[in-house]
Formats: structure tokens, C-alpha cells, sequence
């Protein structure tokens, strides 16, 4: 009988364990340049167990996780919400900058930025961004090969001896989406969303609740890397703006059915969030420079523009369990024949 606490502590357990334990790997190596590949095969943890759960537990495939194109609408909200963000935390960091009078609490700095092909100042922002949208066309065709099936199809148009060349063109398909390096938002989506998510998406507030503390304690070996260790209330608004924003991921997938816009929204965030206004991991400086801390999206701002966006949808999950338990009539209240 299946018995999905269990199944959920399990995953919780071996997936905190294993990506703890690269994590302080990683910090003891002196988080250099050469170790950097160990936090992204980190990032890829979650993913790998919850894949490996999903088939001892429950013997399901890795297309369950929801590899399917979902719609232009998904795939453009999911490469566009960390612009939104960005579109809000910055004439409120102004605002603030001038109510208060501090000059030093939000800095444009173009000056500092430095981009591909020998891009500086504020042109790297747009050309950044540019060259990653580009690079999801390999996402892209790897979901819609799924949507449509096109690998199934040119398989089942080869010769019987010829068959199992559909697992070359199913590798065409898939390799690129490595061409990022190693997927490492895509493998976090798909154990914290596709996995732990989906388990528990019939009980929608349940499962974003369950995911924010988890992903919030995912990434406690970050708060004593150089750039964020001694620094407690920076931790403490870091590890707490992760936690709200599970709730946003987790509604990203529960409501596409899918794995790409939670995936997309998390690899186009890790590119502007630091982009615009620094990075909370190595320090590296952003568009916007002062107190980074306060109005990062992944500081206070974060933590308070991802709240309200939580609350709001706590408060949609309950008036729709309502609206549920109202529609339907106790047997014992209707009328007999």
C-alpha cells in the first residue's frame, strides 16, 4: 500500500543528505573556480532522487514529471517573471533612496558590468538576456519532441532492423538541453516541483507548504560561503525569501502541468536577478549596487514581493477548497425519492 509520508521523508532525507554533504565539499575545497562544478551537479541532487523515488516507489517513468511543451503562454511567463520583478524592486529601491535621503542605498553602476563578446556597461544587461532566450530554443525542442512525439514518429517510419536508432535522435533531441552546462535549475525543478510538488498537488496549499521549508534548508550550506557567512540577518532574509518563493514555483507547475515554466523561471532568475542587482553568492556586482542585501530578489524585497504573491495564493487554495466543499450536497441532507 503505497504511503506517500513515507515516501516523502524518504526523498526529503536522501536529498538533503547527498546535497549537504556536496555542499560542504564544496566550502572545504575553498570554493574555488575548479569547484564551482561541484555545486551545480548539487543543484542537479533533488532531481536524481526524486527520479530514482518515483520509480521505486511508485514505478513511474521520468515522463511523468511533465517534460511536455505547455503552451507559449507558460513558456514566455516562466522567461518573463524575473523581469517582472526586476521591473518592481528597482523604483521602489528609488523610492526609498528618496524618501530617506541616503544616496548610498541604491547605486547605478553600468560601469562594473562585463558580458560576452566584449560587452560592458549597461549593454551587457540586454545582450545577457538575448543570448539566454536564444539558448532555451534548445528547451524548447526537447519539450515539444515531447509534446508531439516526433522522436516516436520518425522511429516508427524506420525500417523494423533500423528501430533503434529512435534512441540516437532521442539523444539529438536531449543533448543540447546539457549544451547549458550541467541542467542544474532544470534537475532542482524536477525533484522539488516535478517530484515532491506533484505528489502532493491534490492538496495544493500542502504541497507548496511542504516545499518551503525543504528548499529553504536546501540551501543552508550557501550561508557559510565567503561572500554570506557572519552575516545574520542577510541569512536569515535569504534563506526565508527561498521559502516564499517555493510557493510561487510550486503554482507555476501545478497550474502549466509542467516542468518547463517552474525550470525556466528558476535558470532566467539566476541570470537577472544577479544581473541587475548583484549576486547574494559570490558578491559579484550588479547593474545596481548599495545595500544589495535589502533590495536583492533574493533579500528583503524578495522576500517581501514573493510573500505577498504567497499569501495571495494561500488565500486562493482555501476559497477554492471552500468552493469546493460547499458544491458538494451531504447525502444525508438531500431529500428522499
Amino acid at each position: 500500500m503505497r504511503n506517500p509520508r513515507k515516501e516523502t521523508l524518504a526523498f526529503i532525507a536522501v536529498t538533503l543528505a547527498v546535497s549537504w554533504t556536496m555542499g560542504v565539499l564544496f566550502i572545504m575545497g575553498g570554493e574555488t573556480r575548479e569547484d564551482v562544478w561541484l555545486m551545480r551537479w548539487m543543484m542537479c541532487v533533488p532531481g536524481i532522487v526524486g527520479l530514482g523515488c518515483s520509480w521505486f516507489f511508485r514505478r513511474e517513468a521520468p515522463s511523468a514529471v511533465g517534460f511536455a511543451f505547455p503552451g507559449w503562454k507558460w513558456w514566455f511567463l516562466g522567461l518573463a517573471l524575473p523581469l517582472a520583478y526586476g521591473a518592481v524592486i528597482t523604483p521602489l529601491a528609488y523610492a526609498i533612496r528618496f524618501a530617506t535621503g541616503d544616496a548610498s542605498f541604491i547605486t547605478y553602476q553600468p560601469e562594473l558590468l562585463k558580458g560576452p563578446f566584449g560587452v560592458t556597461g549597461l549593454a551587457t544587461v540586454p545582450v545577457m538576456i538575448l543570448l539566454f532566450w536564444a539558448m532555451t530554443v534548445t528547451w524548447w525542442l526537447a519539450a515539444a519532441s515531447v509534446r508531439w512525439r516526433w522522436v516516436e514518429k520518425l522511429g516508427a517510419k524506420l525500417p523494423e532492423r533500423w528501430r533503434w536508432l529512435r534512441y540516437g535522435l532521442a539523444a539529438l533531441v536531449w543533448a543540447p538541453v546539457v549544451g547549458f552546462g550541467v541542467p542544474s535549475e532544470l534537475g532542482e525543478e524536477v525533484g522539488w516541483r516535478g517530484t515532491l510538488v506533484r505528489w502532493w498537488m491534490h492538496r495544493p496549499a500542502l504541497a507548496a507548504a511542504i516545499t518551503m521549508p525543504v528548499w529553504a534548508a536546501f540551501h543552508l550550506p550557501l550561508i557559510f560561503s565567503k561572500a554570506q557567512r557572519g552575516h545574520v540577518g542577510q541569512n536569515v532574509t535569504f534563506l526565508l525569501s527561498i521559502a516564499v518563493a517555493a510557493v510561487v514555483f510550486a503554482q507555476l507547475y501545478m497550474a502549466s502541468r509542467s516542468i518547463w515554466p517552474p525550470a525556466l523561471f528558476h535558470i532566467s532568475w539566476n541570470l537577472i536577478n544577479p544581473q541587475l542587482f548583484g549576486s547574494v553568492y559570490n558578491g559579484r556586482p550588479g547593474l545596481f549596487g548599495g545595500q544589495v542585501w535589502v533590495f536583492n530578489g533574493e533579500g528583503v524585497f524578495g522576500l517581501l514581493l514573493h510573500g505577498l504573491v504567497a499569501v495571495w495564493l494561500f488565500r486562493h487554495w482555501r476559497r477554492s477548497a471552500r468552493s469546493a466543499q460547499n458544491a458538494v450536497i451531504p447525502e444525508s441532507s438531500a431529500s428522499p425519492a
